[in-house]
């Protein structure tokens, strides 16, 4: 992913993150799992999980998300198949640089 995709993304990125309280939430994983042993990955699929199961109202950020990543109009990414976009989002979170960029943006 280049730097202007970054750039474009940042703004949907901060959007999701709002639209979904995820200060709050990970607030809440902080006390759930305070003087634990944590496990990186059990806490990712946790937050991937909440991500999912509130999808419904940021449904529209993931869209531009696939669109920018994809250099293809919204409307486009909206026709493909499901699996195909998933693909995508699968893409983004694998992304070292791009994930180790958002976590030290958010410490």
């Amino acid at each position: 992913m280049n730097t202007e995709q970054v750039f474009d993304l940042l703004p949907v990125v901060v959007d999701i993150y709002d639209k979904l309280n995820i200060d709050r939430y990970r607030k809440e994983l902080q006390k759930k799992y305070q003087g634990k042993k944590v496990d990186p990955t059990e806490v990712g699929i946790e937050v991937f999980k909440y991500i999912l199961k509130h999808s419904g109202k940021v449904k529209e950020e993931f869209f531009q998300i696939v669109s920018i990543v994809e250099n293809r109009p919204v409307e486009e990414v909206k026709k493909q198949s499901f699996l195909k976009t998933m693909n995508t989002i699968k893409e983004i979170f694998s992304d070292p640089e791009l994930m180790d960029f958002f976590k030290q943006a958010g410490q």
